[in-house]
């Protein structure tokens, strides 16, 4: 799980979501992310740190993670401190036979082009509208505006738009 997912799911309030979905109760947080989610805590103190929660294990990268980590890297632009994180979640992913949970599209594109399936925030928010909330659009759209109330960046402006959206874009049969 990237940062943005992790830190924005806490600050507004919905954790549980992640607790309650993740596969056999668990999310991977590789150590590089780790270290971001930390620096946000500076400004977000509300934010809780991965060793505090039950839900999330802190994921140290083995060597053959490390390298593949440089090659997601060496595709992707920025700075060479920029997308760490993203780089992380896919080696982990791709050696660990798991998906990556990552909002940036330009990971999205490199976790593709390694072959590791990917997810999203919105993706989550559907999950818990289908298995959590069974289908209750106003409980999911408080998920969605209580997100938006982070100033994350979601390609719906309304809470009540979300559900719209995704059966134009094919998470909703």
């Amino acid at each position: 799980m990237d940062t943005s997912v992790y830190t924005h799911f806490c600050r507004a309030g919905h954790a549980n979501i992640i607790e309650k979905l993740a596969p056999g109760g668990v999310v991977l947080v590789p150590d590089e992310v780790n270290q971001e989610i930390e620096r946000g805590r500076a400004t977000y103190p509300d934010i809780p740190d991965v060793a505090s929660v039950g839900w999330a294990e802190i994921a140290v990268l083995s060597d053959d993670e490390v390298w593949t980590q440089l090659q997601v890297k060496a595709q992707m632009s920025g700075g060479p401190n920029q997308h760490l994180g993203e780089c992380a979640v896919i080696a982990c992913a791709k050696h660990r036979n798991m998906a990556a949970i990552l909002d940036e599209r330009a990971a999205v594109a490199q976790a593709d082009r390694f072959g590791v399936p990917t997810y999203d925030t919105l993706w989550i928010v559907i999950e818990a509208y289908k298995n959590l909330y069974h289908r209750d659009r106003a409980s999911t759209a408080r998920v969605v505006d209580d997100l938006l109330g982070t100033d994350m960046f979601l390609p719906v402006d309304l809470g009540e738009s979300l559900l719209s959206w995704a059966y134009e874009s094919g998470l909703l049969p």
